[in-house]
């Protein structure tokens, strides 16, 4: 519980807020491409 806490913290930071999105982006561009390889075969 108290990483969790530590991560929400760091994430209220400017640099942390930018990391949050960046890895969000990273993660639904990820299961896109999973998903539209899947649909092509």
């Amino acid at each position: 519980m108290g990483a969790i806490l530590d991560l929400v913290e760091k994430m209220r930071t400017p640099m942390g807020m930018v990391v949050t999105i960046v890895v969000i982006a990273a993660a639904v561009f990820f299961v896109r491409w999973v998903f539209s390889d899947d649909d092509k075969k």
